[in-house]
């Protein structure tokens, strides 16, 4: 572990938005010294969760890294006789209901306000949300 405070790496991760990532890319790519993985496989894994699932209509690029990073952190990898599916079903669901909580949505669409004019948290106040969620959630300090 890096010792990377949550706020630093909210920043990390918006810094990635800002060039160009998308939000699942900026999120899980502030994780890799998590993971195991290198930046560069995290942001091929991630690509097709940006905008909402491709289509705003699904999950919050953000928050849908939660998913991915579960996955990484409690996978067993046991492909003969899978035995970690409930972990990682539980830590994303854990992630998802406190972004849902914090932000009224998880839907891309609705939290950039596209059929209101309002957005109820703009990409970047999503991205900093999921960091910290995730953070706390699955990779708190021992």
């Amino acid at each position: 572990m890096s010792g990377i405070s949550g706020k630093e790496r909210a920043k990390q991760a918006i810094a990635f938005h800002d060039r160009g990532f998308n939000c699942a890319q900026s999120v899980a790519c502030a994780f890799t010294e998590n993971t195991g993985l290198d930046e560069k496989t995290l942001f091929r894994i991630t690509e097709g969760l940006g905008l909402g699932m491709g289509c705003m209509d699904g999950t919050c690029g953000a928050i849908s890294a939660a998913a991915v990073l579960s996955g990484l952190k409690c996978s067993t990898g046991q492909t003969q006789a899978p035995d970690s599916k409930k972990a990682s079903y539980e830590a994303s669901a854990s992630c998802l209901q406190a972004f849902l909580k914090k932000n009224g949505s998880l839907t891309c669409r609705e939290l950039r306000g596209e059929d209101t004019g309002t957005p109820l948290r703009p990409c970047p106040g999503c991205i900093e949300d999921a960091v910290q969620i995730i953070d706390r959630q699955l990779f708190p300090e021992e």
